[in-house]
């Protein structure tokens, strides 16, 4: 986790950077969508096995991604829509992602797809429950841990494919969406387990949400 001091100075840094975009006449919704297209223009490349301008766009939908609270923020524009259409988009881009590598390969880029859909509902779906929030969630696997390892992943097999052969090259690609994979199961089985506390804690408070308390439990 980033210090706090460390997290306060990045967010004056992308306020700093994004304070000339501001003038763009976009809504802050619309930046944040950015990242589909680039997101695509990457998995077009991923098709190619181009995988050093893949890289680059897969960073540059990162960096919408990273830059966008901090482009509202300038524009005075923050929601709470805003913050659901983010987190929405994040996952269209990260399926987008997915799609471009299963030209590479296949079964793995679904492994890592399937293993984050799972991780991600977990969290979620526990709010059908109980009320709940983000506070102490396990975070193994979570988006940021996944688009490292699949930058660091492609950074690698780029520099192995400029060595030897794109076969190589494609073996750490397996090898980095397997990771992910299993990265995200473990993930998943964390905050299946955390889920299970939460919901045992609300029935002992009878802090279950009205509809279930009406219906009974299952």
């Amino acid at each position: 986790m980033l210090g706090g001091k460390f997290r306060n100075s990045l967010k004056k840094l992308f306020l700093a950077v994004t304070r000339p975009l501001a003038a763009l006449p976009i809504t802050p919704n619309q930046f944040t969508a950015l990242s589909i297209p680039i997101a695509a223009i990457a998995a077009y490349f991923l098709y190619l096995q181009n995988l050093p301008l893949a890289l680059l766009f897969i960073i540059l939908a990162i960096l919408v991604d990273v830059l966008d609270g901090s482009f509202a923020a300038n524009k005075k524009m923050k929601s709470n829509f805003g913050n659901y259409f983010d987190a929405i988009v994040d996952k269209v881009v990260e399926c987008i992602f997915y799609i471009g590598f299963a030209f590479i390969s296949p079964i793995f880029a679904i492994l890592a797809l399937a293993g984050t859909m799972l991780e991600s509902y977990a969290k979620p779906r526990v709010g059908l429950v109980i009320i709940t929030d983000n506070h102490d969630w396990p975070a193994i696997g979570e988006r940021s841990d996944r688009l490292l390892v699949l930058v660091i992943g492609i950074l690698a097999a780029i520099i192995v494919s400029k060595l030897l052969l794109f076969k190589y090259a494609v073996s750490i690609i397996d090898a980095t969406l397997l990771l992910i994979f299993l990265l995200t199961v473990w993930g998943f089985a964390q905050r299946v387990s955390y889920a299970k506390s939460l919901i045992q804690k609300a029935e002992k408070k009878k802090l279950l949400l009205p509809y279930l308390k009406a219906k009974g439990k299952h």
